[in-house]
Formats: structure tokens, sequence, C-alpha cells
């Protein structure tokens, strides 16, 4: 019969032998270790199968002995000789010894749980000075001997009966197919949780970055993480868009103020009243330190510089050295010389953010740097009052200010430390805070000097 056209337009459905799904996927990896358990336990009881055959062969040995012991009793001692050989068979050799042949084989290994194990099953064998023993501790066969009424002896070998090799292997086989078991599910398990860890560190980044270098998720692995790994890197676009929107808003309309703030400068010139004009220029100054302080905050963010080499004691020195033409009183201790792999105008703003909050809030600025190849210790101290401790954490958020020590009369709005933080944490290195006893407040930044991949 003809397809139809709908039919025949129709592309065949795949069959995935690998579930799609993360619970088909677990559900398979059980099942596997299920069926391989099975195999290993059927294997096992085989092997058990094995002792209880032991056994059973130690109660038939017994049984086998009582009948002979029994017909040799019965039996005319001119025949006894022939009726040993006659009651051998592949399981068991039977020879008979007469009174008069000296017996005194050697014991070297004395079975008496096999003796315990026999006489349990027939006592009649006690009565008869049964005795088993083997040429090795570890041999597989026995020898023995029982003692007729007359003196002679009924002598018999067995071959095989003691299997101590089973258990051995048994246990082996056992731990080695638990252990496999244990490797297959254990890697299975582990390539099922890769995109999961894959989306634990991506939104880990997330929540760590400052600056918006996030990675996109592989959208690979079961249905479910690929979902979840889609919805992530559309949040992170989403994210990006919304950061770059209020980053660009923040920084036009922060541009755009400098023009009408300059026309009401130029106008409160023009004004009769002379302390009218200086409080309108006070504000115009307020407004355009508040202007200054949002687009430097937001520089870092509208145009990233390039890492390059910078000696980070020179630009130190120099920005003391302004502080000290001023009329500042300030100190630097540490090598001539120390290059690090940064952003040089964003460092540059960082350490002058720093001098010029110890100079404006403590009076003066103490520079000490130390280190050992791989980092830098720069620390900045003041002689001023110091944060209170439980603000120290506070300070470095955007725009809070600590009341009391930072006053609008310094010109400051809370993006000093915060600038700070973003940048260090840029380069990947760390900003500490802490008050000196008897100095003020000391902040500590530790820089790695290698090139950092930001």
């Amino acid at each position: 019969m003809p397809l139809s056209s709908g039919a025949r337009g129709k592309a065949p459905r795949a069959v995935h032998l690998w579930p799609l799904g993360l619970v088909g996927r677990v559900s398979l990896v059980l099942l596997v270790a299920v069926v391989l358990v099975f195999v290993a336990s059927a294997f096992f009881y085989e092997e058990a199968e094995t002792y209880i055959d032991d056994d059973s062969r130690i109660t038939q040995l017994a049984e086998e002995l009582s009948t002979d012991l029994r017909v040799l009793r019965t039996t005319p001692i001119s025949q006894r000789g022939l009726l040993g050989a006659l009651l051998s068979d592949n399981g068991i050799s039977v020879a008979w010894r007469s009174a008069n042949q000296p017996f005194e084989p050697e014991q070297p290994h004395r079975l008496r749980r096999v003796e315990d194990n026999l006489i349990a099953t027939d006592r009649d064998l006690a009565k008869a000075d049964l005795r088993v023993w083997a040429d090795r501790a570890d041999s597989s066969s026995i020898h023995g001997s029982l003692q007729l009424a007359d003196g002679s002896r009924l002598t018999f070998n067995v071959p095989g009966i003691l299997k101590h090799r089973h258990m051995t292997g048994g246990l082996a086989s056992a731990a080695i197919t638990a252990g496999a078991v244990a490797l297959a599910a254990s890697m299975i398990v582990r390539s099922l949780s890769t995109p999961l860890r894959a989306l634990a560190r991506v939104a880990d980044s997330i929540a760590k970055s400052d600056d918006m270098e996030w990675t996109m998720v592989d959208e690979r692995g079961p249905r479910e993480v690929r979902g979840l790994a889609h919805a992530i890197n559309k949040m992170q676009h989403r994210i990006r868009r919304l950061i770059s929107d209020r980053t660009e808003i923040l920084a036009a309309v922060s541009h755009d103020l400098r023009t009408p703030l300059a026309r009401l400068r130029l106008r409160a010139g023009f004004m009769d009243d002379e302390e009218t004009q200086m409080a309108i220029e006070a504000d115009i100054d307020e407004m355009e330190a508040m202007v200054t302080g949002v687009l430097a905050y937001l520089a870092g963010d509208l145009d990233p510089e390039p890492i390059k080499p910078v000696d980070l004691v020179a630009i130190l020195n120099t920005l003391l050295d302004s502080h000290s033409d001023r009329g500042r009183e300030t100190s630097y201790a540490g090598p001539d010389r120390c290059q690090a792999w940064v952003r040089p105008l964003a460092i540059k703003r960082v350490f002058a953010n720093l001098i010029d909050n110890a100079c404006n809030y403590g009076g003066d600025a103490h520079v000490t740097l130390e280190s050992d190849g791989k980092t830098a210790l720069i620390s900045v101290i003041d002689d001023g009052p110091g944060i209170p401790e439980e603000e120290l954490e506070k300070v470095l958020s955007a725009f809070y200010r600590v009341e009391g020590s930072r006053s609008r009369a310094t010109g400051g709005m809370g993006l000093g430390l915060a600038i700070v933080t973003r940048e260090i944490g840029r380069a990947r290195g760390k900003v500490n805070l802490r008050n000196v006893t008897g100095r003020g407040l000391c902040v500590e930044i530790t820089l790695p000097l290698v090139v950092a991949q930001v």
C-alpha cells in the first residue's frame, strides 16, 4: 500500500539506547548494577554449593567407613585383603592390614576436626580408634585408619575431599565483582554529574563576579541538565544587558549634568549678593564632586583597560609627593621598585583614593610595601579617628558613608573604597580594613604580581 504524502514526509523517529533524561539514565545505571550483582550472587551461590557438597561428602565418607568396618568384622581374616580391594572405588581407596603387620604411619598433620565430624556422624568410629591426617596443611586429600577388634586395621585414602581453595576463590571472586560493580557505577554516575558540576561552577562565578566576567555553560548532558544550562545562559545574557543599560544610563546622566552645572556656575558669577553666590557655588561644587565620583566608579565598566607592567612604588611615591607638596605629612617604607601586571589607571585610582582618604580624614598618610616576589602587601595608615568595628565591612559598599568621620564638607560620597574593592577584586587581590591601636585606619591591599587572567 503506498504511503500518503504526509507519511512520506515524516522523518522516522530515532531510537536512543542511552536515555535522554536524567531519570532514565540513573535508572539504567541502577538496572546494570542490579544485573551485575545478580550475576555475582549466582556465582557466589555456586561456590557456596561447593561448601555444602564438602559437608555431604564427609557425611557420606562416615557412612562408607562404618559400612566397611562392619563388613570386615564379619568377614574371615583370609578374605579381608581381597575384600578391602573390592570395597575401594573412585572416591575412596580401602586396604586391610593384619595385626602382625606393623603400622606406624607418619601423621604430619593430624585432622582432629575431620575426625570429630566423622565421629559425630557415626559413634562406632570412635570405638575403632579413628585417626585422620594429611600430608600437608593445605592438602585436599586425607588419609586415615580404623582398628578392628582383633588388632588389624582398615586404612583408607580419600583424594580431594577438603576443597579449601573454593573458599578463597569464592571470596576473591565476590570481592573482585563487587569492586568492578562499584567502579563501573562510580564512573557512570561521575559522567552523569559532570554537567551538574559545570553548572555549579558557573553559578558560583556569577555569584562572585563583580564585573560580568562570566562563562557560558555547555548545553550538553541529559535533557533536564541541558534545559537548566540553557536557562542559566539566557539569565546571564539578561543580567549583562540590564547591568550594561544601568551603567550607560548612569554615565550618560552624570556626563550630561556637567553642562547645566557649568551654566549655573556662570550665572552665579553675575549675582550681586555675594553670600548667596558663595552658597550656590558650594552646592555646585558638591554636585560636580558627585558627578565626578559616579563617572570614576563607572569608568572601569565602560572602558576596561588592558593589563600592563606597572611600578607600584613609582605610583605611590608620586601620589605621596603630591600631598606632601600641599603640606600633608606623608611617608613611604619599602623596596625601591615593585613591578606588577595590572591596569595602570585603575591601580593609580585605587592608591589615589586610599591616600586621599588618609589625608582628608586622618591628616596624613603612611604607606608601607612588602613583597615576596609573588604578591605585594600595601598598607595605607592614617592618624585619624578610624572606623567603628561594625562599620568596617559596610564602608566597602558603594555610596555608604560613615557619619561623623566622613562628612560632606570633605567631598566624600561613599565611592572611594567601593572603587578600591572593585578594582582590587578585578586584579585578583584582597582588601582588608582594620583599626590600628594608637593610630587610625589601616587599609591593607594584597595584590598578585604575576599576570592575572582578567
